[in-house]
């Protein structure tokens, strides 16, 4: 059945997803006018062929007049009208650029097998009325779906090489065999030859017509596969792989840690292979005109171009599939990674999503830190870190569960903190087929602490950054730090909470949480909160000076103390002196005239210490748990903590 007649018969919601296909630029009208000459043409070479173009677009002049005779006869002034206003449109618009309305009818045609595979699969997964559940599968179904189509492609084509291989090699035979009679040296016209020579002659004439005509359908065939495989590639590297590398820095700071590769890189070798495949037949076009050539010869014309994108093509999706597979994390950390500590372990992977074995223990890769920062680095005042140990390894195929090409490393930061963001990028070579590809990847920024105290102030920062954009190596990220919204900040801490706790913050938890941060408000949603106010965790003293310096007296600041090794608190505030100027008195770990502060907070702790049941909240929600707990049923509350901790105030 012809794809318009099927697409004629989905169910509504997918028809209505096929007219959104269409405007005037190439109108549906024409669409189901010319419905089996369109899906006849190879439009996709034509978008990339400008003679071929040309032809394609005037065969569809001559098509549009042809349906209008038939509406003539039939008296259809409608569409007689429709038809004249469209040819109209098309000549002002495309009779100098021909290719482009052959790139948008093969778009065109590409997504109503798109459309027309979704609605498939959406039927035999028995999910039809559930179109939501199955946004996934569909791609899944869809990038499947095209990966077959190319190597059943590529095979064809594997076919035809054979066929184009023994054509010539026939007709090199029999041009030779006349060639050493000496019948070739009268004139090719046959004037002077006898008539079993002419008949030699033409038959020669004809062999060399087929092997002219099979040429040039290959080398258009080619330029048709390639073009599927740019398609299918960007779908793969600038749509599936960018999702995974968005949903691998959500689960870095707790989100739904949904990264497996191992489906990705499936699709990225199968693709792979198809590229090497098709390469290895444009040499043999090479091979084949080399021993056979002619005036107006197509792999003269054609191949330089074929060869020159399908290596093109390998080399770009060789280096999109050299990925980090884990980020760097501290093992004693596994819950905050991408923060590293000087002089203690931290761990990260890398992979080759292109899952060749003769690769096995061929790439050699490089770690470094921060390698493109240099002048950069020391204009923005960051430090230079370098990596204790080896800062080189084999990948292999034995590292992993599953056999995939990665290598595992695990270093030593030499030498802070908190917004100062640094990369960690692996390069390596690979040699393959005649060709040198030099691949570099990176990890997400990572923030360097020099003490364990920095931790919140640095995941704070990783938290930030990760949660407000999907930029890989963005590491002036602070300099202007974005604003984030309410939303977003909820929805990081919620992730925070859930996975120590198991279970996220409920609403009531979060308004509370949002009331504190932003003060009294009917809705939070959309609510806009800058880096200033998020929260800050340790500060050095130069930090401390700087925020308090502008404050007016009466301004204090409590911090983790530097000098204690124990913990201490540090309370700083702004004060007076006798002359009247503003100074910062620092009351270092001093603990006197103790200050009684009281901290309420409800739960149910069991007597195994667990303490995931505590969650912030307000004073009047306490109140109000406390009084209906004990009246519904005081047995079920098994604990009510009211805590009161000792600070110190200045003298």
């Amino acid at each position: 059945m012809a794809q318009w007649n099927q697409l004629q018969q989905l169910e509504t919601r997918y028809l209505e997803q096929l007219y959104h296909l269409y405007s005037d630029s190439f109108p549906m009208e024409l669409r189901q006018f010319l419905a089996p000459w369109i899906e006849s043409q190879d439009w996709a070479y034509a978008a990339n062929k400008e003679s071929h173009a040309t032809l394609v677009f005037h065969n569809l002049l001559g098509e549009i007049d042809q349906q209008y005779s038939r509406f003539l006869q039939e008296n259809n002034v409608l569409y007689q009208h429709n038809l004249r206003r469209i040819k109209q449109h098309l000549q002002s618009k495309y009779l100098e650029k021909p290719m482009d309305i052959a790139r948008i009818v093969a778009r065109c045609l590409w997504e109503e097998q798109r459309l027309l595979q979704t609605a498939t699969t959406a039927v035999q997964d028995g999910q039809a009325a559930h179109p939501t559940g199955t946004v996934v599968t569909e791609k899944q179904q869809i990038l499947e779906h095209n990966l077959q189509d190319i190597r059943k492609r590529v095979q064809d084509m594997e076919q035809k090489m054979k066929m184009l291989e023994n054509l010539q090699d026939d007709f090199d035979f029999n041009y030779k065999t006349l060639k050493s009679q000496g019948e070739l040296s009268q004139d090719l016209n046959g004037n002077s030859q006898a008539a079993a020579t002419r008949q030699k002659m033409a038959q020669l004439e004809q062999m060399l017509s087929a092997l002219d005509q099979l040429r040039r359908q290959i080398v258009t065939e080619m330029g048709g596969l390639l073009t599927a495989m740019d398609y299918v590639q960007k779908n793969l590297t600038d749509e599936e792989l960018a999702d995974w590398k968005r949903r691998q820095q959500i689960a870095c700071i707790g989100g739904p840690p949904n990264i497996c590769l191992d489906r990705l890189e499936t699709w990225i070798t199968s693709l792979a292979e198809s590229q090497l495949q098709i390469r290895q037949q444009i040499k043999k076009l090479e091979e084949l005109q080399q021993k056979v050539s002619y005036k107006g010869d197509p792999i003269i014309q054609h191949r330089p171009a074929l060869e020159e994108k399908i290596v093109d093509l390998f080399r770009n999706l060789m280096k999109s599939s050299f990925v980090v597979e884990r980020q760097p994390c501290m093992p004693m950390h596994p819950d905050r990674p991408l923060v590293i500590k000087t002089g203690v372990q931290f761990t990260n992977k890398v992979r080759l999503l292109v899952k060749f074995p003769e690769l096995n223990y061929q790439l050699k890769i490089k770690v470094c830190i921060d390698k493109e920062s240099g002048d950069v680095a020391a204009i923005r005042g960051s430090r230079k870190f370098n990596i204790l140990g080896t800062n080189t390894k084999v990948m292999n195929m034995e590292e992993s569960n599953n056999g995939s090409l990665s290598a595992e490393f695990k270093h030593l930061a030499s030498l802070i903190v908190t917004e100062e963001l640094h990369l960690i990028t692996f390069e390596t070579e690979v040699y393959h087929q005649g060709l040198k590809i030099d691949l570099e990847t990176h990890s997400l920024p990572v923030v360097v602490i020099s003490n364990i105290c920095q931790m919140p102030n640095a995941w704070a920062s990783i938290l930030w950054y990760n949660m407000l954009t999907n930029h890989q190596k963005n590491v002036n990220f602070f300099t202007k730090p974005p604003v984030g919204t309410w939303d977003q900040v909820a929805e990081v801490l919620s992730w925070q909470f859930s996975s120590t706790t198991k279970r996220g913050l409920t609403i009531e938890q979060l308004t509370t949480l949002a009331e504190k941060l932003l003060g009294p408000c009917v809705n939070y949603s959309g609510c806009q909160i800058t880096w200033a106010k998020y929260i800050m965790g340790f500060i050095s003293k130069e930090r401390e000076r700087a925020i308090l310096s502008p404050k007016p007296p009466g301004t204090f600041l409590l911090r983790f103390s530097e000098s204690s090794k124990e913990g201490g608190i540090t309370f700083t505030w702004v004060e007076k002196d006798i002359s009247g100027l503003y100074e910062l008195t620092n009351n270092c770990d001093a603990w006197s005239r103790p200050h009684r502060v009281r901290v309420d907070i409800i739960g149910r702790c069991t007597n195994s210490g667990n303490t995931s049941d505590l969650f912030p909240m307000s004073p009047r929600t306490l109140d109000s748990l406390m009084h209906n707990e004990v009246e519904a049923n005081s047995a079920h509350l098994e604990s009510l903590v009211t805590l009161d901790m000792d600070v110190a105030s200045p003298i």
